[in-house]
């Protein structure tokens, strides 16, 4: 990453024993209860902690706005580790063992682990992850959904001296089975860990299945790690969580002898998430000291970012590219030392606010940061509920001061728990956007809701000696974005926006589709699906980025029709890669053996898509002996069907390739045939019978006839005698029991060579035709 324009002051290092979290919320939605960080299921990435330490204290804070209770559950690794019930006036809190999150192990690190959180509830709710260490502490607020998506830009604080006891961590979670995710345009100066650099390794890339992780860490003692990992590209074909930071960093050198060594970390939202402009309202710390302001991360090339009113950028970055805005950005709005900053840009960057939340003497032990969410028309008008709004799990009891932040459209009334604001909590303009004011309501404690008559978010910043914390609860979905409720399949995919605007479109490549008017749509085709949203009043409707939908599915190849013969047994393979398989049989392998002549099935599972495959053994069809041609003692076998080429026997023994038989003897003979299957023969059985070859119809009852009567059985028998010419002049029928007696017409025919032609049909499936010919030798006496 380039820095540009970077905006800091050299001040001397302090000691490790500070820190803060520090805090601005903000609550972006479209309904009056509804806000995008409220949802039925969250993500956390993991982090790497930047040194060892056993004070570490974790847990998971809870609350929802329904009155009536309802589960939830908390996931690693797809196995539940723990369910709470809550409700409105009810939140809760979870302690979590500190191996499911953060680890200070270098061998955990550039590996795939199990790291990381899930939560699923009936009804929406917000969730945090608040963690600390002696003078260290921070929270991850979960932006739901919203936090979820295939690309994203890493920010961190930028270092501003070498340290060895600073680091930048990147955690990364799979929400879903084969995700793919490749990580590259850091500093080829970077130096990683684990021994790599950006030199020798630009890009990572690995596979992750649902629930694990994966954790990239660089030490501050490196000169190419103070920045060179700002604007790193996150790429997935899969959805996943990231969180982004550094566990002990620092984001001044100004000041009375302390730098402010501080955790700085936070979840990240994926770049469709993100919008162009943004209000920012200063922590606790003087400007003079640096340490409020705020790192800008863009996402495309010639991104120009203007603050407050100005009409010439402070910065035009390209893609991944970052400014460090400092203290001056704030404008004093003359009232309470009330200070805000109105930030925008050409195109939509990330925006990470910088800021203390120290009180005197403290400021530079509670440095903070934490992702910003954009402004927009679709806010909601109430925030209901932030639980434990000033409770940090800490090695010692803990009373921090907390100050409320707001933002709100102009001309509202504000109330917090049914309080209505005014005098030096505000109103206060924003200067370059009339159209929004500004609140503070200092020392807050316990559960907030905070409503207003118009679009309204919020936040906070706090702060117990050299320990501080703060996040986001709502906002990170104010720009409609569309994402699978479940299902990966056609039929069977959910897909959905967040249910909190007005009125709903769903379209398809770009045409309305007829009675597709909710929060939810089954697709029915592949295609590009986008929603139009309104919010009523004058902000006007907004439709949702392109949502792909592609059928995600794997074809078995090798699972083919098997032909075998009728008592072999043979293996059937699906393949590997597959998720899971299930069988007909009920086996659950990637193949199955020893099965027989049949029809199967295997049910394959693939990106969370189940598709069945039918496959089927069959036997050859046989050969058949269609014909069998005589003359003299030699046969000719004529076969058709089956599988050429083809092999012939007398025996069933000795085969030969020809279908020609020499030298048979009269009698009963058997020809034996089968195909390139080599399965058990085909035969047929015949009688060669004793062939007259002269006759001599002269009355002394010796060769007077030739006669084939004793054929009469058989099957469309057929006797005929043909003149040299080709001229019939005999059929034999049963009429005159297939016998003659040279003669045609009842007159004796002239000496001579007459040619015969004897045909059955043998009594077998097949019906094989039998057929001999030759010549006879008549001799008359006329």
């Amino acid at each position: 990453m380039i820095l540009q324009n970077t905006y800091y002051h050299i001040k001397k290092e302090s000691s490790l024993l500070k820190k803060v979290v520090f805090g601005l919320l903000l609550f972006l939605f479209a309904s009056n209860n509804l806000f995008s960080q409220r949802d039925t299921e969250h993500w956390f990435a993991p982090t790497k902690q930047g040194f060892a330490s056993n004070t570490n204290r974790q847990a998971l804070f809870l609350s929802t706005d329904a009155t009536t209770p309802f589960p939830v559950t908390i996931y690693n690794n797809n196995i539940a580790i723990g369910t709470v019930t809550i409700s409105k006036g009810n939140p809760i809190s979870f302690d979590v063992p500190t191996n499911f999150m953060i680890t200070d192990s270098q061998a955990e690190v550039f590996t795939i682990k199990t790291r990381g959180l899930y939560l699923k509830g009936d009804k929406p709710f917000f969730c945090t992850f608040r963690f600390s260490i002696d003078k260290h502490g921070e929270i991850l607020t979960s932006k739901g959904k919203a936090g979820i998506g295939n690309k994203f830009y890493v920010a961190h604080v930028n270092l501003p001296q070498a340290d060895s006891s600073y680091n930048f961590s990147c955690g990364i979670l799979a929400t879903e089975d084969n995700t793919e995710v490749i990580v590259s345009g850091y500093s080829p100066s970077v130096q990683f860990s684990n021994g790599t650099t950006g030199t020798n390794t630009p890009t990572m890339t690995f596979i992750l299945n649902k629930g694990q992780s994966y954790l990239i860490d660089g030490k501050g003692s490196a000169i190419g790690n103070l920045t060179g990992f700002i604007g790193t590209k996150i790429i997935s074909n899969k959805p996943i969580s990231v969180t982004n930071g550094n566990f002990n960093g620092q984001h001044t050198t100004i000041g009375n002898g302390g730098g402010g060594n501080d955790i700085y970390m936070d979840q990240s939202i994926p770049v469709e998430r993100l919008g162009d402009e943004y209000i920012l309202m200063k922590g606790m710390a003087p400007l003079s000291y640096e340490l409020e302001g705020a790192i800008v991360v863009a996402t495309e090339n010639n991104t120009q970012v203007y603050l407050n009113d100005d009409t010439i950028p402070v910065a035009t970055l390209n893609e991944g590219q970052f400014y460090r805005i400092g203290s001056t950005g704030y404008i004093s709005q003359n009232f309470s030392g009330h200070y805000n900053m109105r930030v925008r840009s050409t195109k939509n960057i990330y925006v990470y606010q910088l800021l203390s939340g120290g009180s005197t003497g403290t400021y530079y032990n509670t440095g903070g940061a934490n992702y910003i969410p954009p402004i927009n028309c679709f806010l909601p008008k109430k925030i209901d509920e932030i639980g434990f709004i000033n409770t940090l799990p800490y090695l010692n009891p803990a009373t921090p001061i907390v100050k409320l932040n707001i933002i709100t459209e102009a001309g509202a009334t504000v109330t917090v728990n049914g309080t209505v604001l005014s005098g030096i909590q505000g109103p206060y303009p924003v200067t370059g956007n009339l159209n929004w004011q500004t609140y503070s309501v200092p020392n807050v404690t316990g559960n907030i809701t905070v409503q207003s008559t118009k679009a309204v978010t919020a936040g906070i910043v706090a702060s117990h000696e050299a320990v501080g914390y703060g996040g986001y609860f709502a906002g990170f979905s104010s720009i409609p974005v569309i994402s699978k409720k479940n299902g990966n399949c056609i039929p069977g995919m959910i897909l959905e926006v967040d249910d909190s605007y007005v009125s709903y479109q769903w379209n398809f490549n770009g045409n309305p589709i007829p009675g597709a008017t909710t929060k939810t749509y089954s697709p029915t085709k592949t295609g590009n699906y986008t929603v139009t949203v309104s919010v009523g009043g004058t902000c006007p409707p907004a439709t949702t980025p392109v949502f792909e939908v592609v059928t995600s599915t794997k074809t078995p190849t090798l699972l083919t029709d098997k032909v075998i013969c009728i008592d072999e047994r043979t293996t059937l393979d699906a393949g590997s890669g597959f998720e899971s398989y299930e069988w007909s049989t009920g086996e659950t392998t990637q193949s199955i053996s020893n099965v027989g002549i049949g029809k199967y099935s295997v049910t394959l599972k693939y990106n969370g898509c189940f598709n069945t495959y039918e496959v089927e053994i069959k036997a050859p069809a046989q050969p058949v002996i269609n014909k069998v041609d005589l003359q003299n003692n030699t046969a000719t076998v004529t076969v058709t069907g089956g599988q050429p080429p083809y092999l012939y026997s007398k025996d069933n023994v000795k085969w030969q390739a020809s279908n020609v038989f020499l030298g048979l003897s009269n009698g009963q003979n058997r020809f034996y045939v089968k195909d390139a299957f080599n399965c058990d023969p085909v035969s047929v059985e015949m009688t060669i019978i004793n062939r007259i070859n002269a006759i001599t119809p002269n009355g002394d009852h010796k060769n007077d006839i030739i006669s084939y009567a004793e054929l009469g059985y058989k099957k469309d028998l057929s006797f005929s005698v043909y003149d040299r010419y080709g001229n019939q002049v005999f059929k034999g029928t049963a009429f005159n029991n297939y016998t003659w007696d040279g003669k045609f017409s009842n007159k004796k025919m002239l000496t001579g060579t007459y040619w015969y032609e004897i045909s059955w049909k043998e009594s077998n499936p097949e019906n094989t035709l039998i057929k001999y010919n030759g010549w006879i030798l008549l001799k008359n006496a006329l």
